[in-house]
């Protein structure tokens, strides 16, 4: 059976209702020849022209004299005096996101005081702010082509915060500097940059280039000191068939960083296909990423001459694996688990009554159990570390800023990691599942079959029905603006907009959950019948899980 892993295209997995895929099609007009992507730029007052998207970006980059004042300001966090400690925090929660890099590497100060005060200049900033701005203007960036959008990406890409945010730039900075199939001059430069970010980007776009000579000059890099840049150039060197890719992919199964191994893990399932050794680093085990790895050089050693490369092709959107938060199984209990593409179980925690979840970065997870009465964050052996309780959770999302967005029967709230509420709003019907999104409105479906969106503000935008009495539901906001339903209890899945129009709909045994893949398919929770369905754009069935209970929400990754 093939073990196979989809490459996620985005690091920091879990923050899929915020993320426009790359590969989607482009943002969609709405009403007055206005896209998805300009409406948001618009409504946080950014230009939409070629020279005014330039200026956002350079506004957020700060000069190599900007930076040492910066880097300055956090060091001084730690100093004796409490004038020049508070003037800095000042300073640096000003300077907003561009002090971020600088406060990371504060915040891992050893004297727990300094690290604290940069903890709380992040938080500051971090909620002061809207998050993903720029990944929208990135992408109208390319749309506008303007002279002067690659010099000005790469330059403002160190000092994005977000792992999604960072990909997405790296796709736009693609699009734009990969010209019939070769780099342009600037990305070969920037394979030697000092700037780790800026290296990274480049080895995923020279090393997609079809000019062997300039791939060559990837090759280097596969001993680059950052493991990011060595991922992305072993991943885009692999899909040219460079076979000193893998032995760098195998060494990064053992890395500290959890993501990235899991990245290398899915490449090399993907190459092996059946001959797969049988062992992978979902099982949470004492030394499992040195086990792993010696696995798979083994499996290298013994395999390496029969690859087959002219038949071997690599997906970065395959499907991978699937994230099921199960309950009312037979021992009356519920469960949260994952499998692979065969239905094989990789890993499963019991656990009350898990009705929501989501991936966080680090291999953690984000559950909402309603019988407990409580959120919190838990680890593949069941290992559980932050927690809220005394709220009885519909749904559950983690922002990228760290706060949580929960619903219950009657409101959606928003608070802090610290437990500090920083928005509530009272909804009218059973509310089933909201959502937080990109603009910074709130999105949600009831058991009225309504669906509606207020702002930040609490204001009303927009409220239709577009179901009779639902016994669950789901909704998510896609690219072309409209939205994404599951419809519990009508036995519907439907795309809608807010005048109620179908544009796409399919019949499903009462479904809880319903999730707009990058490939376009639609990833499906029944709770009638018990299964998780995938189906493609025509409303075929590609895929089908049987649970062992009722599946309540569903995760591709």
């Amino acid at each position: 059976m093939i073990r196979s892993r989809a490459l996620p295209v985005v690091i920091a997995l879990g923050i899929t209702a915020w993320l426009a895929w790359a590969g989607d099609p482009p943002s969609q007009k709405l009403g007055g020849g206005v896209t998805q992507d300009e409406q948001a730029l618009k409504h946080a007052g950014i230009a939409l022209d070629g020279p005014g998207l330039l200026a956002y970006f350079q506004r957020r980059t700060p000069s190599e004299q900007e930076q040492a004042a910066l880097k300055q300001r956090a060091a001084e966090l730690g100093d004796s005096r409490f004038p020049v400690r508070t003037q800095a925090t000042d300073e640096l929660i000003r300077a907003g996101r561009s002090a971020l890099p600088f406060l990371r590497e504060i915040a891992k100060h050893k004297d727990a005081e300094t690290s604290r005060r940069a903890l709380y200049c992040i938080q500051v900033i971090a909620q002061n702010t809207k998050l993903g701005l720029s990944a929208t203007a990135s992408r109208v960036l390319v749309e506008r082509n303007p002279p002067g959008a690659v010099e000005t990406l790469l330059a403002y890409l160190p000092f994005v915060d977000e792992s999604w945010v960072e990909e997405e730039i790296r796709h736009s900075v693609k699009k734009l500097a990969l010209v019939d199939g070769k780099a342009i001059p600037m990305l070969e430069q920037a394979l030697g940059d000092k700037a780790a970010k800026r290296r990274a980007v480049a080895v995923w776009i020279v090393g997609a280039s079809q000019d062997a000579s300039q791939r060559a000059k990837v090759v280097e890099r596969l001993q680059d000191s950052s493991h990011e840049v060595r991922f992305l150039a072993a991943a885009a060197l692999l899909a040219a068939h460079e076979a000193k890719a893998v032995p760098v992919l195998i060494a990064l199964l053992n890395t500290d960083s959890t993501e990235l191994a899991q990245r290398a893990e899915d490449l090399l399932a993907q190459l092996a296909g059946e001959n797969a050794p049988p062992v992978w680093l979902g099982a949470v085990k004492d030394n499992q990423g040195q086990k792993v790895r010696d696995a798979w050089e083994s499996w290298w050693k013994t395999n390496h001459a029969k690859i087959d490369w002219k038949s071997l092709r690599l997906d970065d959107q395959a499907i991978g694996l699937t994230l099921i938060a199960e309950t009312q199984r037979p021992d009356g209990g519920g469960r949260l688990y994952e499998i692979n593409k065969g239905g094989e179980v990789r890993w499963q925690i019991a656990t009350p009554n898990p009705i929501d979840a989501q991936w966080l970065p680090g291999g953690r997870l984000l559950v909402a159990d309603a019988r407990s009465n409580q959120i919190y964050e838990m680890d593949t052996r069941g290992a559980i570390g932050w927690k809220h309780a005394g709220i009885a959770p519909t749904s559950v999302q983690r922002l990228p800023n760290g706060n949580t967005v929960v619903s219950t029967y009657r409101s959606i709230v928003e608070f802090t990691r610290e437990g500090k509420t920083i928005f509530t709003y009272t909804t009218q019907g059973h509310t089933y599942h909201a959502r937080k999104l990109l603009d910074g409105h709130y999105i949600w479906i009831d058991a009225c079959g309504e669906i509606g969106e207020i702002d930040e503000t609490g204001k009303l935008i927009a409220k239709t029905k577009i179901g009779g009495g639902l016994a669950w539901g789901s909704i998510e906001r896609l690219r072309n603006g409209r939205y994404l339903v599951a419809l519990g209890g009508t036995g519907k899945v439907q795309e809608v907009d807010f005048t109620g129009k179908v544009y796409w709909e399919k019949n499903v045994a009462n479904p809880n959950r319903a999730v707009r893949l990058a490939n376009g398919h639609t990833l499906v929770a029944s709770h009638g019948d018990g299964c998780i369905y995938e189906f493609d754009a025509a409303g075929n069935e590609r895929w089908k899980h049987a649970c062992g209970g009722r599946p309540f929400a569903v995760q591709r990754r």
